[in-house]
């Protein structure tokens, strides 16, 4: 075997080695919050929210009628608990309207699990001489109360033990929000289902989105068109299930269709420069091998790529395949020259270029952004595997595919197009001086409606909800959610009862912790023979209750509470106890086991007014208890905004300092930099104009497109610098250089521009971001340089 064909026999076998190892090895993480810092504050105790709530769908029944929404939801419940291989559990009622086994169970629990003081109390209460008092008040409670809730629970609730009960679950203070109907609208417009899947339905974010079609098809296609007399419902869904579906599968669909749509224009595009087959197959075969080795070098690196490093490989389909239209484009020029030769004539521009570029994406891994960091170390590491792939892989072999054609027409029209892109560019300077003159540089947005879809079922039922059933006159920004983790039930209380400290504070008006549902060993051994003691007077207590004129149901509650606190006793069951898991999930899954993260807890803290996140020092004060976590987005984001100013110093300096040092390597004498510098401040002041003219903002995505533009800058720069050293360069030569460049820009811009047709608002304005960036640096580099450049010289 000749020597050649051996090299790359081993060179395909390597690459075929590097591709299995790295897509065998890579975990491909499509989780939003894994695009930021994971020790920011609240990003824990958000992940933690949304893992307590991860089973849980929405279903949202919404019609004019609320005697039909009442209808639809029940027919709807009844017919998806019928289907366990579809749904594990339906809810779609509060705790009040739950069997009264269910009831009981909790009553009895939260006694059980109440501090001994507690239930001495209640003890006392019920002693002959206090009986008939506490009696008294419960009937003229049940018949005067103006609150329905209060008068419902004392009607059947004579003892007060449910009443009880669910103050120490409120933790003595307002106990709506616990027995509310958490299922209804207050005008029964608008009517919940809470569903949670079988086993492993939602093991990851494809097994997400296909139980979420299932569900879907089953009630929008099987039984909806059935249920002839429901017309005019509306059913919507929602939750953490819908919000992981649509934001994952519509993101990795939006980079799978950047990365196509870079692909076929690079072909497309390349066919219309060269009117080559051979060299075409060449270069994406050179293009995919590029890939396949960076992507083996990410599986020995990270194991796991999240979601935004992986347009790395778009990023690359549109940096590397520049260095192999150059490198033919110099064959072109020197038709009598092998390929020795040509490489000695193009290395230098194509190495400089491939170092520069790969130095600025290199600053992005001092980012505290993993997905930023990521993106960054790749395309690094990509730029130069795909440099040497592209000149001592593809660049022989597309010289040896027959004489590419010279097209003097192209490169007529080339020479045409500079002094027209300089007017171009003058004219688009001036446009966005104006426009941030009137409008201000583009604003930073980093909360989390840049991740959500831009079209997006799941957020407009999650807004119609708020807007239904919460409380519109609240002051926004004031309750935050608080999540309580553990291995095991001491911690858990642990952490509960210092929060509990922290809480008591003049920032908080309220606060919701659920240390009664965590179960207390040492308080369930000291209170259970006493509540087992009620039993034995439970006759004498109901002769008394119906003495006071309560109807024969009044006491079932209390017997059943009465006949749960027996069975435990009797079976002598093992302390701590945990309530039954049905039950837990009729409490709103307020506290919940999991094999993952142990024991967490749910509960909430309401601000006084005034009050915001930014300036509340108990939250903060709050994370620094082990185990205890500030949770939601709203909170998470007054930790994003500071996060990025220390990005600037972090990251951009150094850039800055990179591209200088760069900036005197790369150019000769203090006009070449001059040119050079120019060309780059001029393209980025288009940017910013076109930003702040189209609306887009900087967040978390289209930050990613400041080193592609910078870096792409620094390449077409170099290249058209290092022309017009040569000996007898001239205005249609460079022309023709120009020409390769406009399809090295083109097929990189408009292959990002496709991400604006996206479904992902973060996608979104990554992909105009870049588009526009990338075409103005085209435009100036490969187009008005030269142009001044000539005519300063004649």
């Amino acid at each position: 075997m000749r020597k050649p064909a051996a090299l790359r026999l081993f060179f395909v076998l390597l690459v075929v080695a590097a591709g299995w190892f790295g897509i065998s090895r890579l975990d491909f993480d499509v989780d939003p919050l894994s695009l930021l810092p994971q020790e920011l504050p609240g990003l824990q105790g958000t992940r933690l929210l949304r893992e307590q709530k991860r089973n849980l769908l929405l279903i949202a029944v919404q019609a004019e009628d609320p005697a039909l929404v009442e209808v639809t939801a029940d027919a709807l419940a009844e017919h998806l608990a019928a289907k366990p291989e579809l749904c594990a559990s339906v809810r779609s009622k509060s705790l009040l309207q739950s069997d009264p086994a269910i009831i009981a169970e909790v009553v009895a629990y939260l006694w059980l699990n109440a501090p001994p003081q507690e239930v001495a109390k209640l003890t006392a209460s019920l002693e002959p001489a206090a009986i008939e008092s506490l009696l008294v008040k419960s009937k003229e409670a049940a018949s005067s109360s103006l609150d329905l809730q209060n008068a419902t629970l004392s009607g059947y609730d004579p003892l007060g033990l449910a009443r009880g009960a669910l103050a120490l679950l409120s933790g003595g203070g307002d106990m709506s929000s616990l027995v509310s109907d958490e299922f209804s609208s207050a005008d029964g417009t608008l009517r919940l289902l809470f569903v949670t899947p079988p086993g492993k339905a939602l093991e990851d974010y494809r097994a997400a989105n296909a139980w979420l079609t299932q569900i879907k098809a089953e009630v929008r296609e099987k039984w909806l068109p059935q249920q002839g007399e429901l017309t005019g419902v509306k059913i919507g869904f929602t939750g953490d299930p819908a919000f992981q579906a649509e934001i994952a599968t519509g993101m990795e669909g939006d980079m799978r269709q950047s990365i196509g749509a870079v692909t076929f224009i690079v072909g497309f595009l390349f066919w219309l420069l060269h009117r080559s087959v051979k060299p075409l197959f060449w270069l994406l075969l050179a293009i995919l091998c590029a890939n396949m080795l960076t992507l083996g070098t990410a599986g020995a690196i990270y194991g796991s790529l999240n979601v935004m490093s992986m347009g790395f490989a778009a990023i690359l389909t549109g940096l590397i395949e520049d260095f192999g239209v150059v490198g033919l484009h110099v064959a072109r020029e020197h038709p009598g020259e092998g390929f020795g030769s040509i490489c000695r004539r193009v290395l230098p521009s194509v190495a400089w270029s491939a170092v520069s570029i790969a130095g600025i994406f290199a600053m992005l891994g001092l980012s505290q952004l993993p997905g930023v960091a990521q993106l960054g170390v790749l395309s690094a590491l990509g730029v130069l595997i795909g440099a040497a792939v592209m000149i001592f892989g593809f660049l022989p072999l597309g010289m040896t595919t027959g004489k590419l054609g010279e097209h003097h027409g192209t490169t007529r029209f080339a020479m045409k197009m500079q002094g027209v892109m300089v007017v171009c560019v003058l004219s688009a300077l001036i446009a966005a001086s104006v426009v941030m003159a009137w409008k201000g540089l583009p604003k930073m947005d980093f909360g989390s409606a840049v991740l959500r879809p831009d079209k997006s079922e799941a957020f407009d039922v999650i807004d119609e909800i708020e807007k239904r059933m919460l409380n519109s006159s609240a002051e926004p920004g004031r309750n935050v959610p608080l999540i309580f983790a553990a291995k095991d039930s001491a911690a858990l209380r642990h952490s509960i009862v210092a929060a509990e400290k922290v809480l008591k504070n003049d920032e908080v008006e309220a606060s919701m912790l659920p240390l009664a549902l965590v179960p207390d060993a040492a308080a369930q051994q000291a209170n259970l023979a006493t509540l087992q003691s009620f039993a034995t007077h439970a006759e004498a207590l109901k002769q008394a209750t119906d003495a006071a004129g309560f109807t024969e149901v009044a006491f079932a509650l209390t017997q059943r509470v009465f006949k749960q606190w027996q069975e435990w006793a009797s079976e002598k069951t093992a302390l701590p106890l945990w309530p039954k898991l049905i039950v837990l999930e009729n409490l709103g899954g307020i506290v919940s086991q999991h094999a993952e993260h142990g024991l967490m807890a749910v509960g909430s803290v309401r601000l006084t007014a005034g009050r915001t996140l930014e300036n509340a020092q108990v939250l903060h004060a709050v994370e620094q208890i082990p185990g205890a976590h500030p949770a939601g987005w709203a909170f998470l984001r007054t930790s994003l905004e500071p996060l990025l100013k220390r990005e600037i110093l972090r990251v951009c300096l150094p850039t800055v300092v990179i591209a200088c040092i760069l900036f005197l390597l790369v150019f000769q004498g203090w006009r070449e930099r001059v040119f050079a510098f120019f060309t780059l401040a001029v393209s980025g002041w288009i940017l910013l104009g076109s930003m702040s003219a189209c609306g887009l903002t900087w967040n978390l995505m289209s930050v990613g497109a400041v080193p592609l533009c910078l870096g792409l800058g620094l390449d077409f720069t170099i290249h058209v610098m290092h022309s017009l050293r040569e000996p007898g360069m001239n205005r249609e030569r460079i022309a023709s250089l120009g020409r390769s460049l406009a399809y090295c820009g083109l097929s990189t811009g408009l292959g990002f521009g496709a991400l604006a047709a996206g479904s992902n608002r973060g996608l979104i304005t990554l992909g105009m971001t870049a588009m526009i960036g990338v075409l103005t640096v085209l435009i100036t580099a490969a187009f008005a340089l030269p142009w001044v450049w000539f005519r300063r010289r004649e």
